[in-house]
């Protein structure tokens, strides 16, 4: 398995790069990735490349076993480059002209910044052709922002012409007729910028990565996010094409955790999907399930293993930094990464750079170079892993349950919101925590995925829907299968347009309930819910249910719709559907979901729900294990499954019945 960190060797004097070469042997480090924001030392000059000095520190590394990820560098484009053609920088929706000074400084649509990239990505990957040293690539570095410049207008309307083929077909989808937007031609097309209506109102999405903040057809808001997350997918796929000219080593990607990119479409040229994990931050602080959560849709993405490209080592931050990992904690998360998949595993970054935006941001070593507890925790994981590699790699997680997410629904969404209060994101985070907080595994997927192997398929708030779809989801339940939507089901049409079927629309059938009508829960307001699961409360949105045939599991137990539905199930074929008409505070949720995994006979893990433990079910070459990871920073004592007798790989411990975890603690039983 390959266990490495991220090297920047520009930062520092070239006869430092022995000593970290050797540190990092020591610390049983074998792989780094080099070179994705190096571009004004690759080509300092236009036309002129300038290899020479990554292959001394490539071969630095090498001699102490190392291999290297190499990654191309244009997310950080050179201030030469960005004077000749002062129009890359990218512009956002007041129309103001983006600078320099941090990086993605560009626009992935405009046709020069393409050509650069297309050159300084050929000129690499001739250099390092049939270097043995060279194990992967990885294209640019965290692909995300919005730009509204002219070059993006232009691929705008050549993609929307693409798409819909004539300008009726547009004007119909897109509902034009409404406050007279009517377009004539191609050429009419607008971007969604700054609006006449803006002064006044401004939407729930406006403080939202990518999101367009501002009033506009719903139609043209979707269309746009689509547009722009499919540039991204082209220009990603640029690079991907010159560097197979010359190389057949595997390519890859570093995702953020829950990017607005639809990262389903962003995967399917790559051959590996990676990310980025940064659970403690000057941001915030991910709980430990929302983590596991990213994971699981990184798996998703391809159905198969990830890499972890950059994984935090240390306090971070730009401007302030986060909380120092506590002891054990590095290691804990890495083997987080490890049981939900990642069998690549690099940590960002090696050493707290002293210049620029990130000195805050730690690394494996301090500001000083120095190895202290950070180190010394990571060489000791190192070793571990290389001991346990073979149970890792090519491991799988074979689970009952399937989180649907449709990044179509996160732009609808994000653009109107329905309350001020939802968040389809924070809704997706809810039903993961309420299912895997009963040690369930879960695969966070795409709507595209085979339903047929989960007995359990989530689809929360899944408003934008086709026929097509329909058609999958009743296959499924007739089949066996049992499906869960909730409220802001089957709302709307695929391109954003309300429907005219009554809600909750394609979905209506299946479920066996029809919506007499809804209510914003707003101000602080709550209804209370009751039912087989217990008491709960909404505080967000309440569906006003009439059964066609479905059995109610819970009834809303205030309000002016008191005593009637809010959460149903309903046969049809050999399955179920459930139906829940509100959201739910965390732990109503968390029982209603234990009471529904438990009907559907979704295996478990554990017998026992145990906060802040998570026990993850791997299975590699007909060996079964369980990873049980202990979050909390006091011990817990857990009663292991079944009558089977346990023997921990990582200090060959046998356990039967029951088994302590130290605080942030891991274990890594086989069954015997």
């Amino acid at each position: 398995m390959y266990f490495g960190v991220d090297y920047y060797p520009e930062h520092w004097p070239e006869e430092r790069w022995a000593v970290d070469a050797r540190m990092m042997r020591e610390a049983n480090i074998n792989i780094v990735r080099l070179a994705e924001f190096a571009w004004s030392r690759l080509e300092p000059e236009e036309g002129e490349y300038d290899f020479s000095w990554l292959d001394r520190a490539i071969k630095v590394l090498v001699a102490e076993g190392i291999r290297i990820v190499l990654g191309t560098p244009t997310a950080a484009a050179p201030k030469w480059l960005m004077d000749k053609h002062p129009d890359m920088y990218p512009v956002d929706v007041y129309g103001l002209t983006k600078g320099f000074g941090t990086r993605r400084h560009y626009c992935p649509n405009h046709p020069v910044y393409r050509e650069h990239s297309r050159k300084i990505s050929r000129a690499m990957a001739a250099h390092y052709e049939g270097n043995a040293d060279v194990v992967a690539w990885q294209i640019d570095n965290e692909f995300g922002g919005a730009c509204y410049c002219q070059s993006d207008l232009i691929a705008f309307r050549s993609w929307l012409q693409n798409k819909y083929g004539t300008i009726d077909k547009l004007n119909e989808e897109w509902g034009t007729v409404f406050w007279s937007q009517t377009y004539r031609s191609w050429e009419e097309i607008i971007l969604p910028v700054y609006s006449a209506s803006d002064g006044f109102s401004q939407s729930g999405g406006s403080s939202n990565l990518l999101s367009t903040p501002h009033n506009h057809n719903p139609g043209l808001q979707l269309d746009y996010q689509r547009f722009f997350s499919d540039s991204t997918v082209d220009y990603q796929r640029l690079q991907i094409d010159e560097i197979r000219a010359y190389s057949p080593l595997p390519i890859t990607h570093n995702y953020m955790a829950h990017s607005e990119l639809d990262y389903f479409d962003l995967g399917k040229d790559l051959d590996f999907v990676s990310w980025d994990n940064y659970p403690n931050n000057m941001w915030g602080k991910s709980a430990p399930l929302s983590v596991a959560m990213a994971h699981d849709l990184m798996r998703g993405i391809k159905g198969r293993n990830f890499w972890m490209m950059e994984q935090q080592s240390g306090p971070c931050g730009w401007h302030a930094m986060g909380d120092t990992p506590e002891p054990g904690q590095l290691r804990l998360w890495t083997y987080q990464a490890i049981a939900h998949g990642a069998e690549g595993m690099v940590y960002f970054r090696w050493r707290a750079c002293t210049v620029g935006i990130e000195q805050y941001w730690h690394g494996i070593l301090d500001h000083d170079g120095i190895g202290r507890r950070r180190y010394r925790e990571i060489a000791q994981t190192g070793q571990e892993i290389a001991k346990l590699s073979a149970l890792f790699v090519n491991a799988e997680n074979r689970n009952d349950v399937a989180l649907i997410k449709s990044y179509d629904n996160v732009w609808s969404h994000r653009a109107q919101p329905h309350n001020l209060n939802f968040n389809y994101n924070v809704l997706l985070d809810a039903y993961y925590r309420a299912v895997a907080g009963h040690h369930v595994g879960m695969d966070v997927t795409s709507v595209d995925v085979d339903f047929t192997p989960y007995k359990l398929v989530l689809m929360p708030a899944f408003n934008l829907m086709t026929e097509a779809i329909a058609d999958k989801c009743k296959a499924y339940v007739a089949g066996g299968g049992a499906l869960l939507i909730t409220f802001r089901s089957g709302t709307r049409t695929w391109n954003n347009r309300m429907t005219t079927l009554t809600l909750p629309g394609l979905f209506r059938d299946m479920a066996g309930v029809e919506l007499e009508e809804y209510d914003s829960v707003n101000f602080g307001r709550t209804v209370r819910v009751q039912g087989d699961f217990g008491e709960g409360t909404a505080s967000v949105w309440c569906d006003v249910l009439k059964s066609n045939g479905a059995q109610t599991l819970a009834e809303y137990g205030s309000h002016y719709y008191k005593d009637t539905p809010a959460v149903t199930v309903h046969p049809y074929g050999k399955g179920n559907v459930y139906y829940v008409g509100c959201d739910l505070d965390d732990d109503a949720l968390s029982r209603l979901m234990s009471l529904i995994t438990e009907r559907e006979g979704v295996r478990r893990s554990l017998s026992r729900r145990y906060d802040g433990v998570e026990a993850i079910e791997r299975t590699v070459d007909g060996r079964e294990y369980v990873m049980l990871l202990n979050h909390n920073n006091e011990e817990a004592s857990v009663a292991l499954p079944g009558a089977e007798a346990y023997v921990d790989a990582l200090n060959d411990e046998s356990h039967d019945g029951h088994i302590v975890i130290e605080p942030y603690g891991v274990r890594v039983l086989l069954k015997r």
